[in-house]
């Protein structure tokens, strides 16, 4: 003969229901909410993006030696600085603050210094040069027009199984286990696309026109 208690029932029963409402609060609580994803929008242009954007990593190389660092020791992040500064001080960081869409081929710290040593001052219309009104991925600069704002156009090439703009790789690979050179950047008017050197209004394919193949 089995005697059950209601009592004890009613309350396992309530502790239970309790219980399931409180993991149930907790799972919501832990649970990727949608709405907060759909109000993180990107919330900055290419010219604020290339203010904190976070270039190739670089190693000492030979200079390290004489600081005690082995040549393959990180040294620093090649980032985006001058390109940012030059954008400010020439005025051409107004103009991408519009709505776009632009593609910039930005150019690393080091890349601006090289150019203002052998080439000259980095102009409004050397960058420019740099520059698309139109939003083009690193996956299309192959068949996308490369006219830029400076009434030229960029000259893509494959060679060596690799994408260049004129003489610049996109998309090139650091030494050792470093971050690359950024690529496909995404921003609210546009895109960017990082490179090693300062695209020159001067440059002149070695063969074939603007936008040609060369295997």
């Amino acid at each position: 003969h089995f005697s059950f208690n209601t009592n004890q029932i009613k309350f396992n029963m309530k502790f239970a229901a309790t219980l399931l409402a409180v993991t149930a609060g907790s799972a919501a609580a832990f649970a990727p909410n949608s709405s907060f994803r759909a109000s993180t929008a990107l919330e900055a242009n290419v010219v604020d993006t290339l203010k904190s954007l976070e270039g190739p990593g670089q190693v000492w190389g030979a200079d390290g030696i004489a600081v005690g660092k082995e040549e393959s020791d990180f040294k620093e992040f090649d980032n985006f600085d001058l390109y940012f500064d030059r954008l400010q001080s020439t005025g051409v960081a107004a103009e991408l603050a519009g709505a776009g869409p632009f593609t910039v081929f930005a150019a690393t710290n080091t890349a601006v210094k090289s150019f203002e040593k052998n080439t000259g001052p980095v102009t409004a219309d050397v960058l420019k040069y740099s520059i698309l009104s139109a939003q083009v991925a690193s996956s299309a600069v192959g068949s996308a027009a490369l006219s830029n704002q400076a009434g030229k156009s960029l000259t893509y090439s494959r060679k060596f199984r690799k994408d260049f703009i004129d003489d610049a790789i996109l998309g090139e690979k650091t030494f050792g286990p470093f971050s690359d050179f950024p690529v496909d950047v995404a921003c609210d008017n546009g895109v960017i696309h990082s490179v090693g050197i300062m695209l020159d209004p001067n440059y002149s394919a070695v063969s074939g026109g603007a936008g040609s193949t060369q295997l």
